[in-house]
């Protein structure tokens, strides 16, 4: 039986060593100007609103947009961009003209 192939491979070779995780990787300046620029743009000012906004996108608590990792940002910039598109469609941009149109005028 020594001559046979083993069902798992050679028992002589060494092991695979495990793969290592990589820590995510870290928040990038541009991603932080953009978060501050999609918190100003709904208005929030108070330091305070805006770590309530952050930290429920993120799902966590955040001291800072620097805490955030890159994957986190990019979660937080769409759910951020999601909750202004929602407040948008509460009017249309029909109903938020600011001039009268042609059809208007007939």
């Amino acid at each position: 039986m020594s001559d046979d192939l083993s069902l798992f491979g050679d028992d002589d070779e060494p092991a695979v060593p495990p793969t290592q995780v990589s820590a995510p990787a870290p928040i990038a300046d541009w991603q932080v100007d953009l978060l501050r620029k999609a918190l100003d743009a709904r208005g929030l000012t108070v330091m305070e609103d805006r770590q309530h906004a952050v930290e429920g996108a993120a799902g966590r608590a955040v001291r800072s947009l620097r805490d955030l990792t890159h994957d986190e940002a990019i979660r937080v910039l769409n759910r951020l961009g999601e909750a202004s598109r929602g407040a948008d469609s509460s009017t249309s941009h029909w109903e938020s003209r600011d001039e009268d149109t042609w059809i208007d005028r007939l």
